[in-house]
């Protein structure tokens, strides 16, 4: 499901039951973090993924810009997923014990059961849903970055955080964009490598190549679209004249595996837009 813009969650369907038991807590006592216990099957669960292992926390959450106010980090998780997954009060405990009062959270996820009350952060929630392994709209993009550095403009010790389901590439791309557009780096390269280097140990951050292609994209849209030279973190959330070029719609109606031959069936056709400039 694609929403375009901030969702409150009720504009995305909650799923059937046995999409979404693993994911939510009928009895939330007994979501423990338990950190001991499970820390073996977490550590195994986020891969090469840098955890924050401080002060008696133990995290899939990594500080991402070099003053620490970027936060990306994986899914706040209960139920039986709070065994392999970040335990959601523990990341909740995280950010009331180091930025009270100066966080906000912001879901990337659109799948069933990934969403929660945005009381668990004392209402400083935002959903900016897209599929996983894919590339969010450019509103999405410009939206949420706008939205994030207004934040972050707000107080000096402001400080965004940024999940998906795992923590990697949809917080990934959107760690990126943020890299950038906050002024951190003066190009898109530069954040990708950033980010590849502290998110992971193997270097190996921000893996699909749509979304690697994205943050160029984004990079581009400042650049030539807005005409944009310098850093982009002088430029106010709010600054006005920045219109988001015509994405002419495309009707797909077959697609073909190029070097195969080889045609895939499509049993329905779908749309899809393409950004001036791209390739088709």
């Amino acid at each position: 499901m694609e929403v375009v813009g901030p969702s409150s969650g009720e504009d995305i369907p909650n799923g059937q039951c046995y999409e979404r038991c693993w994911k939510q807590c009928l009895c939330p006592g007994a979501c423990l973090p338990m950190n001991k216990l499970f820390a073996y099957p977490r550590k195994l669960v986020s891969g090469k993924k840098v955890r924050y292992q401080q002060d008696s926390f133990d995290l899939d959450l990594t500080y991402t810009a070099p003053d620490k106010r970027i936060i990306t980090m994986g899914f706040p998780s209960t139920g039986i997923e709070h065994m392999y997954r970040n335990p959601r009060g523990e990341l909740a405990r995280f950010l009331d014990t180091y930025h009270l009062e100066h966080y906000k959270v912001f879901n990337l996820c659109c799948e069933p059961g990934r969403g929660y009350p945005s009381s668990v952060f004392h209402g400083n929630v935002e959903r900016w849903p897209f599929r996983d392994h894919c590339v969010p709209p450019l509103e999405t993009m410009m939206g949420l970055t706008n939205s994030a550095k207004a934040w972050l403009e707000a107080d000096d010790q402001n400080v965004i955080a940024l999940h998906c389901k795992a923590g990697k590439g949809r917080a990934g791309l959107m760690t990126c964009l943020m890299l950038f557009r906050a002024g951190y780096f003066k190009t898109a390269d530069e954040a990708l490598d950033h980010y590849d280097a502290t998110r992971v140990t193997d270097k190996k951050g921000l893996t699909v190549k749509s979304q690697r292609r994205f943050v160029k994209m984004y990079e581009k849209l400042w650049r030539e679209t807005f005409g944009v030279d310098g850093d982009l973190g002088e430029v106010p959330s709010d600054a006005g004249g920045l219109v988001i070029p015509e994405q002419p719609e495309r009707t797909i109606v077959a697609i073909r595996i190029i070097g195969s031959g080889e045609e895939i069936e499509v049993n329905d056709t779908f749309v899809c837009k393409v950004m001036q400039g791209t390739r088709p």
